[in-house]
């Protein structure tokens, strides 16, 4: 269920704060990332992160292959993730 608050924002006794500890060349990455896609926040890397996973979940409860396509040449290359791999088809989301 998703609730309006005034503003967009939601608050603040509602929200949790996660915090990572990751080794300085991921950090750096993470940086190239965010810098390649104009993305200015580590909340907003995360939420687009959290948006792409959530599909290749999704696309995955279908029973659909989740995959790159080479537009030019029309081959698909499948990602290969062990949390994906754990994702049955046919399953209910847990929302």
């Amino acid at each position: 269920m998703r609730a309006d608050f005034e503003g967009g924002r939601v608050p603040q006794n509602l929200m949790t704060r996660i915090q990572l500890d990751m080794p300085e060349e991921q950090v750096k990455e993470l940086d190239e990332l965010m810098k390649e896609t104009n993305i200015t926040t580590r909340k907003d890397l995360f939420n687009n992160a959290l948006t792409l996973f959530q599909w290749a979940v999704k696309a995955k409860r279908a029973g659909r292959i989740v995959a790159s396509l080479d537009e030019e040449t029309g081959t698909a290359k499948e990602i290969l993730m062990p949390a994906l791999e754990n994702v049955r088809p046919g399953t209910l989301s847990s929302k």
